[in-house]
């Protein structure tokens, strides 16, 4: 194993699992705010973003650990954090417009529970890829981090911590200060930016992936200029409204006889005036 000063610092190695856990749950309820407005945010559509979730987990728990002990390098771990953190940032960019392109292809193919394989599809082809990759860093950072025996129950016991932490912290930032500020899309490249962050520091003290370093920078400045818009309903051109709040999407329309307020695409509530 490639032994740099940095990973023998384990506190670089545990604020690397702090982060890992804090972006997985942050982009799981993410997850919720982009389905919502196409598939409302139901038990059913819940049931689908975590499942998928743990799926996508437990496949990169497999295959961190083989790959952590076949090779150990630790820069094949940070490589599929800025990958990862790419991908994320390309969320906000694409997201909407994958979930509309697997919703009119279903639409003709499928006629029984429609919302159920839509979300499904939807959710494996958006987030499984990224969780995938942050599902690696666990067993591969116990590679790195576990000196001996003698202490490797300690080592492993506060990787997990700092993981839960994150993820706690993952949990109630998005939902109660960056998506009711800034709404979902800067919410995901905020995320995006902090793992992007985190594999940057580690190249740029091991001297190497100069190349990889500079162009991940590059697509995420350019997923900045492009993905921050929070219009979900990109087709409707005159509404009154459309926003986010801590608890729904929000979307007001109007014309001559009525007023309609949305909480998602799908429900719309009118009342004449």
């Amino acid at each position: 194993m490639k032994q740099t000063v940095i990973l023998k610092n384990k506190l670089f190695l545990y604020l690397t699992e702090f982060f890992a856990g804090m972006s997985v749950m942050a982009v799981e309820l993410g997850a919720s705010r982009l389905l919502a407005p196409y598939f409302s945010s139901s038990q059913i559509v819940w049931t689908i973003i975590i499942g998928t979730i743990m799926i996508a987990m437990a496949l990169g728990n497999i295959y961190g650990g083989r790959s952590a002990d076949k090779s150990p390098n630790p820069d094949r771990l940070y490589t599929r954090i800025l990958i990862a953190a790419i991908w994320i940032a390309l969320i906000p960019v694409a997201g909407k417009y994958i979930v509309l392109g697997i919703s009119a292809l279903l639409i003709f193919t499928v006629s029984n529970n429609f919302l159920i394989i839509a979300a499904f599809a939807a959710c494996m082809v958006i987030f499984v890829f990224p969780l995938f990759l942050l599902g690696t860093v666990t067993p591969s950072l116990v590679k790195y981090a576990v000196d001996s025996l003698d202490d490797n129950g300690k080592t492993v016991g506060t990787l997990g911590a700092f993981n839960t932490i994150g993820s706690i912290i993952g949990t109630f930032v998005p939902t109660f200060v960056t998506i009711p500020a800034v709404g979902t899309s800067i919410t995901f490249l905020i995320f995006s930016g902090i793992l992007l962050v985190l594999a940057i520091v580690y190249f740029v003290n091991v001297r190497a992936g100069k190349k990889k370093v500079i162009v991940s920078v590059v697509i995420f400045a350019l997923c900045c200029g492009l993905g921050y818009s929070d219009s979900f309903a990109f087709w409707e051109k005159d509404l009154t409204y459309e926003g986010e709040s801590v608890y729904n999407y929000l979307q007001v329309s109007e014309d001559d006889t009525s007023v309609r307020l949305s909480t998602n695409v799908l429900l719309v509530c009118s009342r004449s005036i």
